[in-house]
């Protein structure tokens, strides 16, 4: 009950002061040190009642992920994912099976016509949402404990060849493009962590900065000679005052959004004869180079800022002809 009640006063005091990551999880903590002493009742044992609607659990999933550190863009899927399907299916959270579940992943990738892999991002969602009423007691059974998992073809996501990052640089007319390029190249930072990057976060002495990533976690990234040149041109021909470390070209000059930097990125590759160009492929050409070179895993990982080395592995693709020499070069007499 102790739990129930933290959950709705932080939702209130979310909508009432509009409380950023760090301070909900200041609030969530002095509330469980208060409520350690005491023993809480629900007037109303009957949890599902007609007088609570879907949306009220839905929203206290929601505030639950914000105070895990979950980021904005993933917050919004829970929500865009959880409010077509309740809404779908009409029914008491508790009355939701799992044909349901299966009929409805079935129909909404024949009409809208998904990949498996999107699909299975979507039952993810759906197991995160009632694994959570569950546990809460909220529901009695977990309808999605028989979905299995859906398979999908694993296609090898490709680096930029050094030629096509050549072409890139060669397209860039605007001072800003080649900076960003450079920096999205020399970090391998996420297109969300660019975007909320400031001119003081950067230390050019050290040729490094300091990005939030996944979690709210920090993490030190580093730029080379060039891209560190590039960016202090870019920053030393700016005239606003956007304390922002990109911004759009024109007036008002805002801060770069993760649309307006994909856009970039997209006209840039059209200019330049380069298909499939995508701010995180630069993510991927950098930690595919380095490990190439002789980088340990583990220290990409932490360049990455993952937490886990399988999903490293996942964004490096090892050329094969490197198999090939180092097979050679290994098993030689």
């Amino acid at each position: 009950m102790n739990e129930k009640f933290i959950t709705e006063v932080l939702q209130m005091a979310i909508g009432y002061w509009d409380l950023d990551q760090a301070q909900c999880k200041q609030f969530d903590y002095g509330l469980r040190m208060l409520l350690q002493n005491y023993e809480m009742k629900e007037r109303c044992t009957d949890i599902m009642d007609n007088e609570k609607s879907y949306l009220q659990y839905l929203q206290l999933f929601i505030i639950r992920k914000k105070t895990e550190g979950k980021s904005e863009r993933t917050l919004g899927q829970y929500q865009l994912h959880l409010n077509k399907l309740l809404q779908y299916l009409n029914k008491s959270l508790d009355k939701i099976t799992e044909d349901d579940l299966f009929i409805y992943l079935a129909r909404y990738q024949k009409t809208r016509n998904v990949s498996n892999s999107y699909l299975d991002n979507m039952r993810l969602v759906f197991s995160s949402f009632f694994t959570w009423l569950n546990n809460k007691g909220y529901i009695t059974k977990n309808p999605t404990m028989g979905l299995e998992p859906i398979k999908s073809e694993k296609k090898i996501k490709k680096p930029f060849s050094d030629e096509e990052l050549e072409k890139l640089r060669r397209a860039c007319i605007q001072q800003r493009d080649i900076a960003l390029i450079e920096f999205l190249y020399s970090t391998g930072v996420r297109a969300s962590e660019l975007i909320t990057l400031n001119k003081n976060d950067v230390d050019f002495c050290d040729k490094n900065a300091i990005v939030y990533g996944k979690g709210s976690k920090e993490r030190e990234v580093y730029l080379t000679a060039t891209a560190s040149l590039y960016l202090k041109e870019y920053l030393e021909s700016r005239n606003d005052k956007n304390d922002a470390l990109f911004v759009s070209v024109r007036k008002p000059y805002n801060r770069l959004t993760i649309a307006g930097l994909e856009r970039i990125i997209k006209n840039l590759g059209k200019s330049a004869g380069v298909d499939n160009c995508h701010p995180h492929r630069f993510r991927r050409t950098m930690a595919t180079n380095v490990l190439r070179k002789g980088a340990p895993l583990e220290e990409v990982k932490e360049l990455l800022g993952h937490a886990k080395l399988d999903t490293t592995m996942i964004y490096c693709t090892v050329n094969r002809e490197n198999i090939k020499h180092t097979h050679r070069k290994l098993m030689s007499a």
